[in-house]
Parts: C-alpha cells; sequence; structure tokens
C-alpha cells in the first residue's frame, strides 16, 4: 500500500466505508482526498478531484454520499440535507443504511436523522430499538432524542443502559443522554452515581439544572456535591468540552443573592485544592453561569 489514491478514489472508498478506515483516514488523507503520506507521485488533475459539496447538494444520492466522506457533519452540510423533502432524505437514507454493514457508516446516517430529519423519521427509529447493537447506542440515541417524545425515548434509552458495566456508565450515558436537555435525566443521575466522574457533571450541566438541584447534591455531600460543582464549572465555554460548549448550559432559577454564601460555605467545609479552583472559577463567571 503506497497511500497514493487519487482525490476522487479516496473520495469513492469514503463515501462507501466512511473516511476513519485505517487506509482512508485523517493520518493519510485529508478531507478533500489529497494524501498526505504518499510512497509514490500523486499526480491529480481536474478529473481527479472529488466533487465539492455545490456539486453534490441538489441530489439527495450525492449530498448523502458526501456527508458520510466528511470527519465531520458541519453546518453547511446540516443546511444542504435541509433542502431536501424530509421524507425523500429519510427512504434514501433508510436504504443506504439497511444494505450497509458498516458501524461508522450507520453512525453517520443516524446523526443526520439527529440534526435534519428529526420527527417525520420517528416510526423507523422506534424500529431500530428491536435490535440495537452496542456500538450504535450514542448514535441511536441521539437521533431518538430529535425524533421520538422525550419521555418514550428516555425510557428506552435506560433500559438500554441498565446493560453497561459500571465502570463504563458514566461515558456511555453522557453520550447517549446529553441531547435530552432533560431535568428527568437529573433524577436518573441521583439514582445511578456511586462515584465522582466528570462525566456525570457534563451529563448534569446540559440537563436543565436548577440552582436548587446544585444546592442540595453541595448539601448531600460527596460523590454529589463533587458533581454539582463541576457540572457548574462546564457551563464556563471550554470547561465542559466541545458537546457541552454546543448545548450552551446555564443553571436555571438561581437566588443570585445565594451564590456566593453558599459556594464559600461549602468551600470551608471541603477545602481542598480542586474545589478551591472550582469556586474561584464559579465566582469569577457568576454572571455567565447561572440565570
Amino acid at each position: 500500500m503506497d497511500y497514493a489514491l487519487r482525490p476522487i478514489e479516496w473520495y469513492n472508498l469514503a463515501s462507501v466505508h466512511g473516511s476513519f478506515k485505517p487506509m482512508l483516514h485523517d493520518d493519510l488523507y485529508d478531507e478533500d482526498g489529497t494524501a498526505c503520506q504518499p510512497e509514490t507521485e500523486v499526480i491529480v488533475t481536474r478529473q481527479d478531484l472529488p466533487p465539492s459539496l455545490e456539486q453534490a447538494q441538489s441530489n439527495v444520492e450525492a449530498l448523502l454520499s458526501f456527508a458520510v466522506t466528511r470527519w465531520y457533519v458541519e453546518d453547511e452540510v446540516i443546511s444542504a440535507l435541509k433542502q431536501h423533502d424530509a421524507l425523500e432524505l429519510l427512504d434514501a437514507l433508510k436504504t443506504r443504511y439497511e444494505q450497509t454493514a458498516n458501524l461508522d457508516v450507520k453512525a453517520r446516517l443516524l446523526e443526520i436523522v439527529a440534526d435534519v430529519i428529526q420527527t417525520p423519521a420517528a416510526d423507523w427509529v422506534r424500529s431500530l430499538w428491536h435490535d440495537v447493537d452496542v456500538e450504535l447506542l450514542d448514535s441511536l440515541a441521539s437521533a431518538t432524542a430529535t425524533s421520538l417524545p422525550t419521555e418514550e425515548g428516555l425510557k428506552r434509552v435506560y433500559d438500554k443502559l441498565d446493560a453497561i458495566e459500571p465502570k463504563e456508565l458514566p461515558s456511555v450515558a453522557f453520550l447517549c443522554l446529553y441531547r435530552f436537555r432533560s431535568p428527568d435525566v437529573l433524577d436518573w443521575i441521583e439514582s445511578n452515581c456511586d462515584a465522582f466522574d466528570s462525566n456525570w457533571a457534563r451529563l448534569a450541566a446540559v440537563s436543565m439544572p436548577t440552582w436548587h438541584r446544585m444546592n442540595a447534591w453541595l448539601e448531600r455531600g460527596r460523590p454529589f456535591s463533587l458533581v454539582a460543582l463541576e457540572a457548574m464549572v462546564s457551563c464556563v465555554e471550554g470547561h465542559g468540552g466541545l458537546y457541552v460548549d454546543t448545548q450552551s448550559p446555564r443553571i436555571l432559577e438561581t437566588h443570585l443573592d445565594e451564590i456566593e454564601p453558599v459556594l464559600t460555605a461549602y468551600e470551608r467545609n471541603d477545602s481542598v485544592p480542586r474545589v478551591r479552583r472550582q469556586v474561584a472559577i464559579l465566582l469569577q463567571n457568576k454572571d455567565d453561569i447561572f440565570t
């Protein structure tokens, strides 16, 4: 293997297999199919270039192929997909999904359901829960969050999370539940969190937490007090990670006059360096965190 595909050759393979396969991924090729580490010279003519978004966007099949080759489904691709009839797009997407065993491609198609098709895909999304591959659980959960009623969707996800190993649960739960933006998730966290993990905090941050809830968790002590502190800190841009930042979380229904005395009282009782740093961040950024 000389890692010297021409851009259109890379594109044709990536549109079927996705761009994350070992011989196609970003260590070897840019997103436009340009070889980064060729072991032989790559001569590229105009005929060797892959289609652009502008060229692909008018045709549903071509646009789905383009979306599958992307490292991420960016806003401009989502906007182009939304220009098509949702049911026509869904029919084309379902056919691709059923014709491939490639989990990367299936995940990308579910991502399009989550970001573009949403409610019109509800019946199909329900059908997928009958036999879901665990490696697609987070992708199907995201599609569920935007296509099914919240209560129904959460129940389907909770049932699957019951089978996840405890040490893996916080990270899997975050990826499966963060798009629901539901305070019901906070109740679920209370029933399942038995040790601190930053993923519990990130999940709490995007689940519409109120000041009352955060204050109650501070009063409960560890691990919930630590989860509450980090959840509040995660509302500061750059502290919770990309998935959290895209949700622009805030602590709701705050009694603003309580923030400083409550936090400083907690700091006195649990004055470890991590807590002191987090309280300082919260007080410095309280106008951006609490509403």
